[in-house]
């Protein structure tokens, strides 16, 4: 399995993938910023270190779950769709192992990006907080120890649910279905958001979301072997 991985990643383009995850974090930087330049949108989003919290997360959450549609279109469903997937399925590797592989990157990339894009722009704000002090106050320790804790499940879930459009993508090897879904997902999990709650704010919902994610993969990808092409 570890050789299948390393086998698919230099595959990919990581230099791009490195340029988009900077992209989005620099995105959301400015999105940031601008919400602080807007004193009626400073005042119902950056009033305490809570809500800007939860923005942070819908921004992350939100950019890289539909960045790994994108990922899926490209690594699984594009193959299936022009069957250039049977040419790696004619090499004795089991297919099962390579289908989980590709599906294994995917999870830990936006894993990876998650973790990362929460330090860069929680970092971030906190600059910009200590230059235009939009929320006074210092930060305390055991704030930042339930961050840190939360970032982690937020991370794993969205690693599962990111995977859940792979349902809807290879129903019929569309990858406007899998982009597509992935947006309606995080429109569903993001409708009632508010400055103060959201659906995904209870840690349930989000755990739920990431194991329903892998169940979902498991069940394509035992599936996706038996295809006929």
């Amino acid at each position: 399995m570890h050789s299948l991985i390393k086998l698919e990643m230099r595959k990919m383009n990581i230099g791009s993938m490195v340029l988009t995850f900077l992209y989005i974090n620099a995105g959301i930087i400015g999105l940031l910023l601008l919400l602080g330049l807007d004193e009626d949108a400073t005042a119902e989003f950056l009033t305490s270190y809570e809500s800007v919290f939860m923005l942070m997360e819908i921004f992350i959450v939100a950019a890289f779950v539909i960045y790994a549609s994108v990922l899926l279109s490209h690594m699984i469903i594009e193959e299936f769709r022009d069957k250039t997937i049977s040419v790696l399925f004619m090499y004795p590797i089991d297919r099962k192992k390579l289908l989980v592989a590709k599906v294994l990157i995917i999870s830990m990339v936006t894993f990876v990006f998650v973790i990362l894009s929460n330090i860069i722009v929680f970092g971030s704000f906190t600059f910009l907080n200590s230059t235009f002090h939009y929320i006074s106050g210092p930060i305390t320790q055991d704030m930042l120890t339930e961050r840190a804790a939360r970032t982690v499940l937020i991370a794993l879930s969205s690693a599962g649910m990111s995977l859940i459009p792979l349902f809807f993508g290879m129903r019929k090897y569309s990858v406007p279905a899998t982009i597509t879904s992935s947006i309606l997902i995080i429109a569903v999990i993001f409708s009632s958001t508010n400055s103060n709650t959201n659906l995904f704010s209870f840690i349930a919902i989000p755990i739920s979301l990431g194991i329903a994610g892998f169940l979902i993969a498991y069940l394509v990808i035992k599936k996706a072997v038996k295809a006929d092409f």
